[in-house]
């Protein structure tokens, strides 16, 4: 299959599964959704293998390295800032935030932590 055809299946298959996941969600089923989605992924891949051109190199890679890298620093910084801001506002005695908060707080040290630890993983694995 060469890569156009491979993006508009890819692209058609997305869109089915959009479509059974909200069907899904007007007959409150989730049957039908997890249905939907795990033969979707399946089309997906089976479609991937079919592809001859090559779809991945050293530049696609770099792409992701550094979206990934900057949706971590994002998400763990929103956390944190959401998170301390719902607990600080739960103390003011505005709204019942606190116990929220504290679980986004928490989340972002999570998040923060398991980074670390991956960085070091990956350095000692790949030499760096």
């Amino acid at each position: 299959m060469e890569l156009e055809t491979y993006k508009r299946v890819r692209s058609a298959i997305t869109a089915l599964i959009g479509v059974v996941i909200a069907y899904a969600v007007l007959q409150n089923s989730i049957f039908i959704a997890v249905a939907g989605f795990t033969i979707g992924m399946v089309a997906l891949l089976i479609s991937r293998s079919s592809v001859a051109e090559v779809t991945h190199d050293e530049r696609t890679a770099l792409i992701q390295n550094r979206a990934a890298s900057v949706t971590i620093a994002i998400t763990t910084i929103g956390l944190a800032v959401v998170g301390l801001s719902m607990v600080l506002l739960g103390r003011q005695g505005i709204g019942d935030f606190e116990e929220t908060g504290y679980v986004l707080a928490i989340l972002a040290n999570i998040e923060l932590g398991l980074n670390a630890l991956l960085r070091y993983y990956y350095a000692g694995r790949l030499g760096g």
